[in-house]
């Protein structure tokens, strides 16, 4: 049986219960999307996410590392 709220409504359950974990994103400028980053790679730990980074840099990418603890979809 569906939970509903006080008005009836269907309840759906959240897909990130206590919100997002937080991650580390690093881009490399690129010109193949719109944006002009593309996402390299994604990491729990700080650290990792700069020596990620670093490669990249020292490969003469242009880089950045993200920090996002927030669903990229929500206002």
């Amino acid at each position: 049986m569906a939970e509903k709220d006080l008005n009836g409504v269907a309840v759906i359950a959240v897909s990130c219960p206590g919100g997002m974990a937080r991650q580390f994103r690093v881009q490399v400028q690129s010109t193949d999307v719109p944006a002009g980053w593309k996402q390299v790679g994604s990491f729990r730990d700080g650290s990792q996410a700069g020596e990620c980074a670093a490669r990249h840099q020292k490969a003469g990418q242009k880089t950045r590392v993200v920090a996002c603890s927030a669903l990229p979809t929500a206002a």
